[in-house]
């Protein structure tokens, strides 16, 4: 299986839980559709590419940072609105602030396999390595540093393979697999994976995957590409 691997890393990062609302909560790495937003930014892309993602990673350390939350007070607000450097348009009088506690990852390295049509891979490969415009993930100010952009060829082996970094695994796979069974501590997610316009709103889907930190080493047959170990999330 040909893919595109690439390792990038941050200095600092938020990957907001949604509904975290009276404390900033991140991820303990980047979810699916953050990751499959910056690879869309990177093709400048008008419509959904489907993808099929592996992620993993490693962070030193977590720190707790203050910003300013923007709560609406009611279900509607007069339009233009421009959040984008706290540009609020709107009527003082349907916005209030707080202060709220904002966790962050510190010296965060991450590990994507990416798996799409031939023609996208190159795309990507060629944005990627002629960059012309600074990338993100996360937040805006959450800037990515590419420090490894290569083509892979994966393979099913049978040796064992110990995992180098933390890991999303699919939740079907994790629960299937007899070696991550027993006393192995696995946390589980709903991450979002795509959305469609509904009535005027986003409606989400999500991918269940189990975060699994790392250490974990693999006795049955695991996609590997001869320095990783690839468990592909759907979308």
């Amino acid at each position: 299986m040909r893919l595109l691997r690439l390792k990038i890393f941050q200095e600092t990062a938020c990957y907001q839980k949604p509904f975290a609302f009276k404390v900033g909560e991140t991820y303990p790495l980047a979810p699916f559709s953050t990751v499959k937003g910056m690879l869309h930014s990177i093709l400048e892309a008008t419509e959904y590419i489907p993808m099929n993602l592996s992620i993993q990673g490693k962070s030193e350390s977590i720190i707790i940072d203050y910003s300013n939350k923007f709560m609406f007070k009611k279900a509607s607000v007069q339009l233009p609105l421009n959040m984008d450097g706290l540009v609020l348009e709107i009527e003082p009088e349907n916005v209030t602030t707080m202060p709220m506690y904002q966790h962050l990852l510190y010296n965060i390295e991450h590990v994507i396999h990416v798996e799409t049509e031939e023609s996208v891979l190159k795309r990507l490969y060629e944005n990627l390595t002629t960059p012309t415009k600074t990338l993100s993930l996360g937040r805006w100010e959450d800037l990515v540093r590419i420090d490894e952009v290569c083509f892979v060829e994966a393979e099913e082996t049978y040796n064992k393979v110990k995992t180098q970094m933390d890991l999303f695994v699919p939740r079907d796979i994790a629960n299937q697999r007899k070696d991550l069974r027993g006393d192995i501590v696995k946390t589980y997610y709903r991450l979002t994976r795509k959305y469609e316009i509904i009535r005027g709103k986003r409606v989400w889907d999500y991918i269940p995957v189990a975060f699994l930190p790392s250490g974990q080493t693999f006795i049955n047959p695991v996609l590997f590409d001869s320095k990783y170990p690839v468990f592909l999330m759907k979308g």
